[in-house]
């Protein structure tokens, strides 16, 4: 069960069209609106939920939050990536990013020597503090006394898995 954010990248505009909506399978419930559609849908985000009745209050709000850029359709919203990303910390316990590409994929290195990493989303670039790179979740990383660096504390993924990536790329 969750409350997702789905957005269409073909869009050119400053602002996205995003469906908000529920589902008890995100990926079906995609493909089912993928049917007739020239646009790809990507998913955004979503809200993990316990049952239908917390679909439907959550849902809600966030329609209710974003009511003044609604399209004509119910669902769909011209709305900005930031405004998502809002929506989602509203539910940090239970909230995530939607993962995409490896994370630990290293796309080139700084003057010092420093990689630099693949961002994971497509949409949007997203700092480690506010969403974990590995499982999206919308707490983020936080510095552990016991790891010595950021790590989450929702699926483990920290910067010595970075730096583990990069010395393995690198060799």
């Amino acid at each position: 069960m969750a409350v997702y954010f789905l957005t269409e990248l073909e869009d050119s505009s400053d602002h996205f069209v995003v469906k908000i909506g529920y589902s008890k399978d995100i990926s079906v419930r995609i493909s089912q609106l993928s049917t007739g559609n020239p646009r790809g849908l990507v998913l955004m985000g979503y809200v993990k939920t316990s049952d239908r009745d917390e679909d439907r209050v959550i849902e809600s709000r966030f329609h209710e939050m974003f009511s003044d850029r609604r399209r004509k359709t119910t669902e769909w919203f011209n709305i900005l990536p930031e405004d998502v990303l809002a929506a989602l910390h509203c539910y940090s316990p239970t909230a995530y990013l939607a993962v995409g590409c490896n994370p630990f994929e290293i796309v080139s290195y700084d003057r010092k020597g420093i990689p630099e990493f693949a961002d994971p989303w497509r949409w949007q670039n997203v700092e480690p503090d506010e969403f974990c790179p590995a499982c999206g979740w919308a707490c983020g990383w936080a510095y552990s006394e016991n790891w010595g660096c950021n790590v989450c504390i929702e699926c483990g993924a920290n910067e010595i898995q970075y730096e583990d990536a990069a010395r393995f790329r690198c060799n």
